[in-house]
């Protein structure tokens, strides 16, 4: 049994032996098994260790290409380990969820997919992994969305409520983590950069907006830390370079029936110095 089992083991043994002095209560038996979600999200050279039931993650930064993102919970094991594999039950959280499930035909803009069926714990191992794709959608660019799944008790598992953060008995500031369910944040939510306006990036690319500012970024490379950091890549005595680059892919685009729209839905347009001719547009079928 790993350490934590055998912290969780130690703080349910500890609970009990203070409630008998009370009053009899029944003891927990070991042939049941439990189940928990768990990350760890800390470790340190003492043994230390933390833990979490929280994935945040942002599209920020990452090429149009990429188009969805997988992560992964962990289901961990309280309990022995079987020579048979045993089903998990998780549902979705309906309450605390925003997403909905991602589906090619009939909902096209849905945030996740996964496969309910096939989550288990398989035979010789004391954990499962719930595997979550996440679909790099509208909805994510104007608010943070939010899936939230929930471990339920089965014919296999009943399900540890609660445990601490830490495994460390001395850290008095652990926090006490929700074991029933686990919780993922995805966004792709752009703000406008300070140095934006110090590198005078409206006479080179025009008035900002976030689907203007995602498309430079994916043709160029840049990084939220590059129109963080005058060290970065954006300069303002490169900015005449930057520009004529991107008229000219804006121009390739245009002539091969391919444009580049803007958030309005309009042609994105460059200032008069750097204008694209759209004139000749003849959209591909």
């Amino acid at each position: 049994m790993n350490r934590i089992n055998k912290w969780i083991w130690a703080a349910a043994m500890a609970g009990i032996s203070i409630a008998c002095q009370k009053e009899n209560v029944g003891l927990y038996n070991r042939g049941d098994s439990m189940v928990y979600f768990q990350v760890q999200n800390f470790s340190g050279s003492n043994g230390a260790e933390g833990y979490t039931t929280r994935t945040n993650f942002s599209f920020v930064d990452y090429a149009a290409a990429y188009t969805s993102v997988v992560f992964n919970a962990k289901v961990k094991l309280l309990g022995e380990v079987k020579d048979y594999d045993r089903a998990l039950k998780v549902v979705v959280d309906e309450e605390r969820t925003t997403m909905t499930s991602y589906d090619a035909v009939t909902n096209p803009d849905g945030g996740y997919m996964m496969d309910f069926d096939t989550l288990k714990i398989k035979a010789g191992s004391n954990e499962g992994t719930v595997g979550v794709r996440f679909m790099r959608n509208a909805s994510i660019k104007k608010q943070v969305d939010t899936l939230v799944l929930k471990l339920e008790a089965n014919q296999y598992f009943e399900v540890l409520n609660a445990y601490k953060s830490s495994n460390v008995w001395s850290n008095t500031t652990a926090d006490t983590i929700d074991g029933t369910r686990y919780t993922f944040l995805i966004s792709e939510i752009y703000t406008q950069p300070s140095r934006w306006g110090d590198v005078a990036a409206d006479q080179y690319f025009g008035k900002w907006n976030p689907v203007r500012y995602a498309y430079i970024n994916g043709f160029f490379g840049f990084t939220t830390t590059d129109w963080t950091w005058a060290t970065g890549k954006v300069s303002k005595g490169r900015m005449p370079f930057y520009a004529r680059e991107l008229q000219s892919e804006l121009q390739r685009r245009a002539d091969e029936g391919d444009p580049v729209y803007d958030e309005d839905g309009s042609y994105m347009q460059l200032p008069d110095a750097y204008r694209v001719d759209y004139s000749n547009v003849v959209l591909k079928p």
